[in-house]
């Protein structure tokens, strides 16, 4: 059975903030997007639907929830832009449809919720060749591109807690 995408905003069983028709206006208008024209719909309409779970567990959103039954952890009340102007609570808004679309399609290109094949190791040595590895550089499962659209509209979750993004 196909997926179907749920994009309504607070319906108690939203699974998206982002239709596949929304997605692909937004990449209408942005380059490099050769891998996402290329995937099909199912598949496309898979990484909306993980993206936005991803948002939901990796993200404590400013603002508060309208409703006690909507599925999804957007629409919220409470929330400003970065410029101080209140966004409508009855919507999902536009930087998030669009940080949906953009997660979705790099989850398309890779796994980013994978280990890391070096995990648990610091060094590796073969004879005379040897390789540290740094553990700090490893990347986030929310791509940087996905968190600079949405990084002042609430705190990233870590492993190891709360990680502040207000500059």
């Amino acid at each position: 059975m196909a997926l179907v995408i749920d994009a309504t905003a607070g319906g108690t069983s939203s699974n998206s903030y982002c239709t596949l028709a929304e997605a692909e206006t937004y990449f209408e208008g942005r380059l490099y997007t050769t891998n996402w024209d290329a995937d099909t719909d199912p598949d496309k309409n898979k990484a909306l639907v993980w993206a936005t779970r991803l948002l939901d567990q990796l993200m404590e959103w400013d603002g508060s929830y309208m409703t006690s039954t909507q599925a999804l952890r957007w629409p919220r009340g409470g929330v400003t832009t970065p410029d101080g102007v209140w966004l409508n609570s009855d919507v999902i808004p536009d930087f998030l449809q669009q940080a949906t679309a953009e997660f979705a399609a790099c989850l398309l290109d890779e796994n980013r919720t994978s280990d890391p094949d070096t995990l648990g190791f610091q060094e590796m040595a073969i004879s005379s060749l040897e390789l540290k590895i740094d553990k700090s550089d490893r990347k986030s499962v929310i791509p940087t591109v996905v968190w600079n659209i949405i990084k002042f509209y609430g705190v990233k979750l870590s492993n190891k807690g709360k990680t502040l993004v207000r500059c």
